[in-house]
């Protein structure tokens, strides 16, 4: 039925040389709503913010989505404390500096106040609150309501919304942190390291252990050759594929940077502990990330028992943009743990995680999005490179500059490139914050939790593009320090294959058989070539033994082809190292990089095999503990740039 016309619609129709009574009386005024920027912006002209403060924050308001009060505040122009306190009395409603946790009370769906401001409900001296966050733009019609019903005023108060996370983040943080380490066992039982060895596996691998003893035993030449094969092709394909990036493994071209209006919000999640020497660093570093303060959302994540790193933090006074979570001592203390317990206040549609120590360029977050915006929604992560600040320090940090410029400028870009798996960095990794969710978020339980969630996406179906913009981190500069942190990273690589390995056949159908076979030689590659390396050397010296002492031919073709292959599988894996890494430095750094530094290859190999083993013993004896890696802050020798040559060069 076709719809009714109006009576005066009809009358035309029906009389059309008739006029009509709107051309008679003349149009009745439309009525147009009061513009919600004028009216606020008249609000703060009348509180005496100046003119330049108003025009600059109705200006970035307009530009950023956001409102003038969220402008004034971040640009710290208000502090909020003080002007939700004003509010407050101006609707004539007690004000909470602070709510005491214990007086929340705490529905299932409470933590959505960590990221919506209000309203809280208290218990406050038995009397049953509702904390509400009036705003500018709500203050006159709150008045009119409150003169409409003079009584809610004994059952309303006002809080800033820091304070009222604050109480939402303490009073629920027992249930948020045993969500927290089991989700991800719950949801996806397979996917999680909180089971070690499941017990088939446990059985094939004793099965393999007394299939190689037996081999000895009754056949030991066959067992020696086809052990010297196995060895040999898994360090020859971990080289290979190590060449092949090096070769074809391309750092992105520098990017153009959009200047975009109406930014996303982007969360950025800092995990600390006992970090109070590098928190001034790091806030320096933060504060000059180009993106709007108003569309940031960081959130420095400590333990709750680290009192000096969170006195630092607020002695830093980062700004209102920033939060400070501590992570209740519940369930394993590693830093996956803390990043997943602090997403459930995570307010962006992006999220990145740093280090402590980490220098990330201004225009990072910029190029991520751009990267998003521009991609076919399968793009899981953004990786951006890390590039170490302190290798000319000594062998230990060169060569720690080597690996990481090899695994950031080549073999990431190479693996991204041809849509293989990527094993994460563990900082500066991009995400739109629905994928994250998707796939279960990092793993409390993995020590090395980067590496799984890498292969957890392409899993899933999501691909890690590399970045350009880089961050500038520092290596340990100890061999003690240094040692601590790879047997951590080993152990975690060694968990991820586990997992991988739970259902090969799933796992192979799910990456594909290029997918698969690369997680194969990254993982399984680098864990049992590190852990084979001492034997190598064992097998070249027996041989160059027993040939000095006259035991055997040196011509013999078994010994002589073994010992070759014994030999170029070591060698091999030197080149592949120093070749990907040196190949991808800077003029500059290859400059600073000197010969006695690559003289020590075989000492890094043999500590790497020695932090393999220990990694093996810790698995069994304490899988999940994480060894912290102590950290400074950078400061350049006099006379010496930061090195940010690979973000302009």
């Amino acid at each position: 039925m076709a719809p009714s016309k109006t009576v005066e619609a009809t009358e035309m129709i029906a009389f059309p040389g008739r006029r009509s009574r709107t051309e008679l009386v003349g149009a009745a005024p439309r009525f147009t709503p009061p513009d919600p920027m004028e009216a606020e912006a008249s609000f703060f002209r009348s509180c005496g913010i100046g003119k330049p403060h108003l025009a600059r924050a109705t200006e970035d308001a307009e530009r950023n989505g956001t409102t003038i009060e969220a402008e004034l505040i971040a640009a710290r122009h208000i502090r909020p404390d003080i002007y939700y306190r004003w509010l407050a009395e101006r609707l004539g409603l007690h004000f909470f500096e602070r709510i005491d946790p214990k007086s929340v009370l705490t529905p299932a769906s409470i933590d959505i106040l960590l990221v919506r401001d209000g309203p809280l409900r208290v218990n406050d001296r038995n009397r049953i609150l509702t904390v509400i966050v009036p705003s500018a733009r709500t203050l006159s019609d709150e008045q009119q309501r409150l003169s409409r019903q003079p009584e809610l005023r004994s059952r309303l108060a006002v809080a800033s919304p820091a304070s009222i996370r604050a109480a939402v983040w303490a009073a629920n943080e027992t249930a948020r942190a045993r969500l927290t380490t089991s989700a991800l066992d719950e949801r996806y039982r397979e996917m999680s390291a909180r089971t070690v060895l499941t017990g088939t596996q446990g059985f094939a691998l004793a099965l393999t252990f007394c299939a190689l003893i037996a081999a000895f035993v009754t056949s030991p030449t066959p067992a020696l050759v086809l052990t010297h094969i196995v060895l040999t092709l898994l360090f020859l394909s971990s080289s290979l594929l190590r060449l092949c990036a090096a070769a074809l493994g391309k750092r992105p071209p520098p990017p153009v940077l959009p200047h975009l209006d109406k930014l996303p919000i982007y969360t950025v999640l800092v995990a600390l502990k006992d970090e109070e020497v590098v928190v001034g660093q790091l806030v320096r570093s933060l504060h000059r990330l180009d993106w709007p303060k108003s569309r940031l959302d960081i959130k420095f994540i400590c333990e709750q028992d680290d009192l000096k790193t969170m006195r630092a933090l607020r002695a830093a006074n980062p700004g209102p943009h920033c939060e400070i979570v501590r992570v209740p001592a519940l369930g394993p203390k590693t830093k996956p743990k803390a990043l997943s317990y602090a997403m459930a206040g995570a307010k962006g549609d992006y999220v990145v995680l740093y280090d402590a120590e980490d220098i990330p360029a201004p225009g990072q977050l910029r190029e991520a999005y751009g990267i998003f915006r521009t991609s076919d929604g399968r793009t899981g992560c953004v990786q951006s490179p890390l590039v170490i600040a302190n290798y000319r320090k000594n062998w230990v940090t060169a060569l720690f500059a080597i690996e990481y410029a090899g695994l950031f400028r080549s073999l990431i870009p190479f693996m991204g490139r041809f849509g293989l798996p990527v094993p994460l960095g563990g900082t500066s990794n991009h995400f739109p914050r629905k994928v994250l969710e998707e796939v279960g978020g990092w793993d409390p339980y993995n020590v090395t939790e980067d590496a799984d969630l890498g292969m957890r996406l392409y899993r899933a179906g999501y691909r890690t593009v590399a970045a350009y913009h880089a961050t500038i981190e520092t290596a340990p500069e100890t061999l003690t320090v240094w040692t601590r942190q790879r047997t951590r990273w080993l152990k975690g690589w060694a968990q991820t294959w586990l997992i991988l390995m739970r259902s090969p056949w799933r796992t192979l159908s799910e990456m594909g058989p290029y997918g698969f076979m690369a997680s194969q030689v990254l993982i399984a590659g680098m864990l049992l070539s590190t852990l084979a390396h001492p034997l190598m050397y064992v097998l070249i010296g027996n041989y160059l033994a027993n040939s000095a002492l006259g035991t055997f031919s040196a011509h013999e073709p078994l010994h002589s082809g073994l010992f070759i292959l014994d030999v170029a599988s070591v060698a091999s894996s030197y080149i592949a190292f120093a070749v990907m890494g040196l190949m991808h430095m800077t003029a500059r750094e290859q400059q600073r990089i000197a010969p006695r530094h690559l003289a020590m290859l075989p000492v890094y190999w043999l500590a790497m095999a020695w932090a393999s083993w220990i990694a093996m013993v810790e698995l069994r004896r304490k899988p999940h503990h994480w060894a912290k890696t102590p950290h400074k802050a950078y400061e350049p020798a006099a006379g010496q740039e930061r090195p940010t040559e690979i973000q302009t060069d």
